[in-house]
């Protein structure tokens, strides 16, 4: 029996198994920039809590000065220092989270403060925001 001479399958072969194999690494290029993505808003929503925890134990270690940790400034405040310690916590806030960043804090008539911050997500552009709340009542 004679046996016929088979040409380019190999060659055919390669060129499927390139193509494969091209799909595959850009699924995992795609794949990798959602895993940046969401790590990078996951740090973001971190240094909120981090801020937001921060400017919250600040005002319980001076409960008599709770009312100059209020942002926008309201109230009586008789602590220069802490009204100074306000004011850096929301320029920080601001530099730290992406976008354009709204650092709110509230005194209650019931003695509780409210830090709310809002910020802009940097690859999805969409609005996050914290609220944390404690009671600093004496």
């Amino acid at each position: 029996m004679r046996r016929r001479a088979v040409r380019g399958v190999g060659l055919f072969d390669a060129l499927i198994a390139l193509a494969i194999l091209s799909f595959g690494l850009l699924a995992m290029t795609r794949f990798q920039g959602r895993v940046v993505t969401q790590v990078t808003e996951a740090n973001a929503r971190l240094t909120a809590v981090q801020l937001g925890d921060e400017l919250l134990n600040t005002a319980l270690v001076d409960v008599g000065n709770a009312a100059c940790y209020t942002l926008p400034a309201s109230g009586t405040c008789a602590s220069t220092a802490a009204r100074a310690r306000t004011t850096d916590w929301a320029a920080r806030a601001g530099s730290a989270l992406p976008g354009t960043v709204t650092a709110r804090s509230t005194l209650g008539v019931d003695g509780r403060l409210t830090v709310a911050l809002e910020w802009r997500g940097q690859e999805s552009r969409e609005t996050r925001s914290l609220v944390a709340v404690t009671d600093v009542r004496q």
